[in-house]
Formats: C-alpha cells, structure tokens, sequence
C-alpha cells in the first residue's frame, strides 16, 4: 500500500485574507517525516449557489494507522467587472472598464464526516457524500436595464466612476476639433435649458442664443462653405510656433504670404480652407470652447449612456464567485492529509 509522505506534499496556494475560522492545512498537526493519509477526490466544477455539491473522495493510511475523520474546507474568490459605454455620441465610441479579482472569503470548513460513513472497496475507502454551498455566493448580472438605478448603480460601481466618465468625455469632446460633429450634434439634439445657456452667456460675456429647439439650434450652428467671409494668413516664429491671424481682405496681408479663405459661420465656429488638408477644416473657436466645455458638463451621468435605438442604459455589471475546495482526513493522532492537487468550482 502506497503511503503519502509529508515530504511529497505540494501545498495548495495559502489564502490572503483573514475569516472567522482560518487555518493553514499543512501547518495544522503535522511535522516532516511523519505518515498521513493518502487522499483523492472528484466532482463537478460547477455548481449552484445555495445548493450542494456532490462528490466521491478516496482514501487509505497505514494499517498501524486509523482513519477518525473527514473534513471540507474550501477559499472562496470574487471576480467583478463594471463598464459603461458612451451612447449620446456618434462617432466618438469610450467606455470605461473597472475589474478586480479578490478573496472574499478564507478557508473555512464547510463540513465535516465521520470515518463510519465511508465504505472499504478492498483498495481503500470510498465516500460518497456532498456539501453545502452559501446562496450569498451567487452570480449577479446587471446588463443594459431599461432603468437606471441610482441606488443599485452606486452600490456596485465605484464611487469615483460617474465622474470619472464624465470627465474622459467631456475632454475628449472638447480638446480639439476631432469630435467637432459630435459636440454639434449634443448641442442640437440635448435638451438643455434656456437657463443654462443664459448662466453661462453671464459667466463668459458671451451671446450664444437661448433656443432650445432642435430645428432652430440647427440652423444656428451653421457653416456655409460657399460664402467667403473674411480671410487668415500663418506666419511662423522662431520657435516653430504656427499663429494664424485673420483679416478681412486679402491685401491686409504681409507681402509674399499666402492668403486662404474664412467661410460664413456662426460666431463660435472658425472655418477655413487649410493647405495641411486640401481642403476646409471646421472647428469650435478657442475662445468659446470653455462655453461649450462647462455646457456638456452639466449633463447628468446616465444621459451620456442612453442608447436610444434600444431605450436602455449600456451599463454592463458581473460578479462571480469561485470556490476552491480542500478534502482533508484526519487520522487518530491528529494527523491530516489531503487532495494535493487545485480544484476549482464555479459558482452559478
């Protein structure tokens, strides 16, 4: 008969956090040299929480040896993941992901059997028996409700996450003139107030209109690429840095520069004729983007991930648990051994 050594042993990974009733199943009762039970066992590796997990364990010791007990005892860790994609823009496509993966639970004994339950099979004993699993170690899905939940957003999301969202949108909208279409786009279809224009007229000195239609906010956002407006010539320092300076004719310009066009717009929007492109270029003037940055900020977390095609909010929320169970048998000296080998369940 094959008798497992201590000094043969591969431990299973020790736990990092601390519970109610933690131990160390090498360090318990044991000492180098010594004989302890020799021990396998088999089960599915998945199960359902609140229910049990049936399993089929072998063992045998030394015939100087008897066997007192059996014991599981399992460590329990948690996967989450949380996202939420931007769904007010269209060409500009973020989403933020947090995840973490943590041990939520230390080794803690979860049953135990007495030696009389198992049957001998002229080899070694067998048995066969199952285990509780805590219906607190359930799967939570949380995916593109049809409400948003204040309350159960903050309790799963991290309580910087709003912001954090908002922010990276925000700035991305405002930085330059790559999402120019989409910041249009938010100040014509948005519902924004005619107070929040006219606090924000006040702040900057500014007179942006009021409207809150759609259509008129259309028209007034305008370019019109077929009326030359006034003009704009570059010079360059010493430094490399490129100023552009706009005139209203072309003979106000310096000698021996070149001379490109300024098209019709509205009084925030800068649209010229650029050499760089070929072609004309459109964008929010420098002076009136902290308008419009301080406007879209005030839009409200949840607004930014509606997807109206669908009328849900693209939040995304996983939790998931998986239990590492550890089959241990107990000799009448104390002595314990135990599967060697890493099982793992997944918790549905």
């Amino acid at each position: 008969m094959k008798i497992l050594n201590i000094l043969g042993c591969v431990a299973l990974a020790a736990a990092v956090m601390s519970s109610c009733a933690v131990h160390d199943p090498f360090a318990d009762n044991m000492e180098i040299g010594q004989v302890v039970p020799t021990v396998s066992w088999e089960f599915s590796d998945v199960a359902k929480a609140g229910g049990y997990v049936n399993f089929k364990a072998k063992y045998y010791t030394s015939d100087d040896h008897t066997i007192d007990h059996c014991e599981v005892w399992g460590l329990v860790t948690r996967t989450t993941e949380a996202s939420a994609t931007c769904r007010l823009t269209t060409s500009l496509s973020y989403t933020k992901t947090v995840s973490s993966t943590d041990t939520v639970r230390n080794y803690v004994k979860y049953a135990s059997y007495p030696h009389s339950k198992a049957e001998w099979d002229g080899h070694e004993y067998v048995l066969v028996d199952s285990f509780p699993v805590s219906a607190t170690l359930a799967p939570v899905n949380w995916v593109e409700p049809d409400e948003f939940d204040e309350e159960r957003f903050d309790m799963y999301y991290p309580a910087t996450f709003k912001q954090e969202f908002v922010d990276h949108v925000v700035n991305y909208l405002t930085r330059d003139s790559t999402y120019y279409n989409d910041l249009r786009n938010i100040y014509i279809n948005y519902d924004f107030t005619a107070q929040q224009f006219e606090q924000l007229n006040a702040k900057y000195g500014v007179s942006i209109p009021t409207e809150t239609e759609s259509g008129n906010k259309s028209d007034l956002w305008f370019v019109n690429p077929d009326v030359v407006d006034h003009y704009y010539y570059i010079t360059v320092d010493d430094a490399g840095v490129k100023t552009e300076h706009e005139i209203a004719t072309p003979d106000q310009a310096p000698a021996g520069v070149n001379v490109y066009d300024v098209y019709q717009s509205c009084a925030w929007v800068y649209s010229r004729y650029s050499d760089d492109t070929g072609g004309r270029i459109t964008s929010v003037r420098k002076e009136y983007m902290p308008y419009w940055k301080d406007l879209i900020s005030q839009i409200p977390f949840q607004d930014w991930i509606f997807n109206q095609g669908t009328n849900k909010y693209t939040i995304v929320f996983t939790r998931s648990y998986i239990l590492y169970p550890v089959f241990q048998v107990y000799d009448e000296t104390g002595k314990m051994g135990k599967d060697t080998e890493t099982k793992a369940i997944n918790l549905n």
